[in-house]
Parts: C-alpha cells; structure tokens; sequence
C-alpha cells in the first residue's frame, strides 16, 4: 500500500516515551518455565548411541513457546504484569488477572472501564510481560493475535531492552515494536527506536505502516540477526532494518538480549480518549513462539534417538517430563552423565553462542553446560535451579579452526534435564 503522511505519522510514532520510564517494565535475571516433576518418567526412553560430527548447517528451531491451552492465570514462570505507571501506554494498566487471563485456547487481553473495588481508575487495561523470565538475542518470533478497533484502543507486541540502560536512557538501548494499532487505523505500525532514528519528538524514521486482516487472526512475525531486522505480517516482508558496516551501537543496539510484552493499552498518547460505547477493547493471543537459527542436530530433542549426540558418561536418556518446549528433554542421571556434540565447517575466527535451557532436581545439583575444542579456551557455565533457567556461553573460534565441541553434563547425585539447545552465531 502506498504511504500517506497520516500513516506515515503514526507507524514511526509507536511506542516512544511509554518506555522513557518504564516503572517496574525491565529486568535483569532470565529464568524460565517448568517446575521439575520428582519423579521424572523415563520409560520408553531411547538411550543415546555414538554419532559422528554433524557438518555446520543451520536452521530454525523453537526454542521457548506459549500456546495458551489452559484456562485460569497466565503461566507464572514465562510471565508478569505490567504495572501501572507515568507513561501514556502504562496509563491504566492493573495486574487484576481479569485483564490478562487464558481462556478458549487464548491470552485474553482486555480494557474496560468496570468498577474495580480500591482502584478509581477511570478504566483498567491488562499487560504481560517476560521480563525476569526469559529473554533473547537474534532469532525469529511469532506471535499469532487478533484484536478489536475503537477509538481510545491501543494494543502492542513488541520487544524492550533486558537492561534497559545497557547502552543509555531510552532510546538509546532500542525499542523493536513487531504490532501496535491505534484507534480504527485498517493497517498496522511496525518500527525500531534507537539514538539515530529517533526524532526529537518520539517518532521513528525506522517505521513502516502494514496492511492486516482487520477481522481475523493474523501471524506477527520478526526476524533477528546480527546484521538484521526483518518485520512480517502473515509471513509477508513489510520492513528491513539493517546495520550499517562499522556502526555502533546508537544505530545498532540489537546486539543485547530483549524480552517480550504484550498489552492492549489505551485512552492515553497517540490512542487518544476513549470511546466508552465502545468498549471492551480486546487483544487475543493464540501462541507466542521463539525460534533460534541453530547449527545443532536434535538441539530440542524431538527425535527418537539423541541424532547428533554422543553419551560420555552413563544414563543419558530422552524424557517426555520436564520438557521446555515440545514434547521431549534430555535426562542425565547417574553419578557421571553427559552428552556432547561435535560440529564441523563452522567459519574460522568467529563469536559464537552455544545456549538453551536446564534445570536440576535438588539443591546441590548441578548441571554444566560448556564449549571446547574451538581453538581456545573451554568455557562453561553452571545451572543449578530447579526450574528451567536459561543459559548460554560465547567463544570465538580460532582463526584457522572450524570445529567445536559443545556439551551437557552433570556429576554426583540427583538427575539434571535440559532442552532446546542451540549455537548460533553472534556476528
């Protein structure tokens, strides 16, 4: 569609200044899903077998999921509310479960101006968010929604800096907003904020207006690399951002983990008052969904055997409790359990992140994750909690050398699952 200067205003305006104080909206720590079962289920289980060394290939894979299948709260170990705060966005934002709840296979966003007994807000809006629990760094994500129009409605899903002064103040440390829609507007704005494109009055020279089924479902789509922002709409590309060679960081601060929020907001900014005639304002949500472009082989363990990995200890076993996302984990029991993987091709003298998820059955337990054999030093990191906990550890490979050894392990007593792992590069 062509751009008008009305469309035009409002796709680069998006979210600014409603994160300039963002009262509670941020975080600092990632853990995530699941509470371990103490009696994991292993049977049916495939035990691993040798495998060779899987040549550097990569491709998408889901690494953290929401589909919203069970009525009542929303899933406390991959989300919090919003609170309510200073900012337009944040106006009447309450973290009443009515207002962001599941229901009928859904997240169900909502804004209303129901009586709520000890808060005289004029009206109360609900928001979500992943902050403290689960964050990313380069990748895809989806998110499947559906929302209402009226005037005063303005419902989002976008993306905010881990730490959020990582590089300054906002915009400093970025803004990636994936959807937002205000008032009856039949297209949709999709933008980034950061020290070179923000304007002095909030807006963005970084965004772009995008046609949406304006009664139905539609898929909102991102993808991030080291050098790339790609927006979709219905897996249509409708915005390229990219990094210009030798930028810093107030043109490029998408090289820090993100984290997801989800809110249908209103009567405040550029939503304008509020229609009460109109009301609810909803935004439902059917899944939100985060893929990794890994060099792994089975790094979510889906397969029927461990395809890829070799077992270096005893008692390295697929599990179908404990799973972070879809249907299998990796179990290690046993005093000496592990399993690694061997990758080959990989690009000489290049930064890498091997990551993904674990968590251990009791305090005292430990569980390792590391990389070696890249031409450098290995490097590890623990995971030691007893739900999932993401993890990750960086390497540069040596000039001349194109192969690492990633692996998971665990010593001593207790049992240790881990899932959705990945390597990616990060440069």
């Amino acid at each position: 569609m062509s751009l008008k200067i009305p469309i035009r205003q409002f796709a680069v305006l998006t979210l600014a200044f409603a994160v300039y104080s963002f009262n509670g909206c941020s975080k600092s720590t990632s853990d995530t899903t699941v509470t371990p079962d103490p009696t994991p289920d292993t049977t049916s289980h495939t035990t691993p077998v040798t495998s060779p060394a899987a040549t550097a290939k990569s491709s998408y894979t889901l690494i953290w999921s929401d589909e919203f299948n069970q009525d009542g709260d929303i899933d406390p170990n991959y989300w919090s509310y919003c609170p309510r705060g200073t900012v337009a966005w944040t106006t009447y934002l309450t973290e009443n479960p009515n207002y962001a709840h599941l229901s009928n296979g859904n997240l169900n966003l909502r804004l209303d101006n129901a009586i709520i007994d000890g808060d005289n807000a004029a009206y109360h809006s609900g928001g979500i968010k992943t902050a403290g629990k689960f964050n990313f760094t380069y990748g895809k994500i989806e998110v499947r929604a559906k929302f209402t129009q009226g005037q005063g409605s303005w419902p989002a899903i976008w993306l905010m800096p881990d730490d959020p002064s990582s590089y300054g103040g906002w915009p400093a440390s970025g803004e990636i907003d994936i959807m937002e829609h205000v008032k009856y507007y039949d297209y949709v704005g999709q933008t980034l904020h950061n020290s070179t494109v923000t304007k002095s009055d909030g807006g963005s020279t970084a965004g772009v207006a995008a046609d949406y089924n304006t009664t139905d479902f539609n898929i909102y789509g991102l993808e991030w690399t080291p050098t790339t922002i790609n927006f979709y709409v219905n897996d249509k590309l409708t915005n390229t951002y990219t990094k210009i060679a030798g930028a810093g960081s107030s043109q490029w601060p998408y090289d820090k983990p993100f984290y997801i929020i989800l809110n249908q907001s209103g009567g405040a900014g550029m939503a304008g008052s509020i229609t009460d005639a109109e009301l609810p304002f909803t935004m439902d949500v059917d899944y939100v969904r985060v893929y990794k472009n890994s060099y792994l082989t089975d790094g979510d363990f889906e397969s029927e055997q461990l395809t890829g990995w070799t077992s270096t200890g005893t008692d390295a076993t697929l599990t179908t409790d404990n799973v972070q996302a879809g249907k299998k984990a990796i179990l290690l029991s046993g005093e000496n359990a592990g399993i690694e993987q061997k990758i080959t091709g990989l690009a000489g003298n290049t930064h890498y992140r091997f990551g993904g998820f674990g968590l251990v059955s009791a305090s005292g337990v430990t569980a390792t994750m590391g990389a070696k054999d890249f031409g450098d030093t290995e490097v590890k990191t623990d995971l030691t909690k007893l739900n999932y906990t993401q993890g990750y550890v960086d390497f540069t490979t040596g000039v001349s050398d194109t192969t690492v050894t990633v692996y998971f392990q665990k010593s001593g007593g207790g049992t240790a699952s881990g899932d959705d792992f990945y390597l990616e590069v990060m440069q």
